[in-house]
């Protein structure tokens, strides 16, 4: 299951997936994020929350293929930040895993261990990310 909202006044969209996060999952999270992306205009940071997740079924190919794909993807020039939440170390190292594979000119990604973090570094405040 996945918690996907958008929040227009502060260009912001925000993923919490539950369960086990798999191929197939993180794939359905990366179509909506592709079509939000060809229709807007003014560009939208994410956030992603990972601390609901009770497993992960992700193969370093599989995050490699994700990254190569979101990397490709290019429907306009802005800038984005996508700010990952995770508090276990297999999520944490996931996550990072997909920072350090991302060569996107426009999509800058960090991964954080706590909200208020992940809150300031989108310049949002906390609360935000928690609805």
């Amino acid at each position: 299951m996945i918690d996907i909202y958008a929040i227009e006044r502060e260009a912001l969209m925000v993923a919490r997936p539950k369960g086990t996060l798999d191929a197939q999952t993180a794939e359905r999270i990366v179509e909506f994020i592709e079509i939000k992306e060809e229709h807007s205009e003014t560009g939208f940071n994410r956030f992603c929350d990972l601390t609901s997740l009770q497993g992960i079924q992700l193969s370093d190919a599989e995050v490699q293929c994700l990254a190569d794909r979101r990397s490709a993807f290019n429907p306009n020039e802005i800038r984005v930040k996508s700010a990952f939440l995770a508090i276990h170390p297999l999520a944490y190292g996931l996550a990072r895993m997909y920072e350090q594979m991302l060569h996107s000119p426009r999509i800058e990604v960090r991964v954080f261990s706590q909200l208020e973090a992940a809150a300031e570094w989108l310049a949002v405040k906390p609360e935000r990310l928690t609805l």
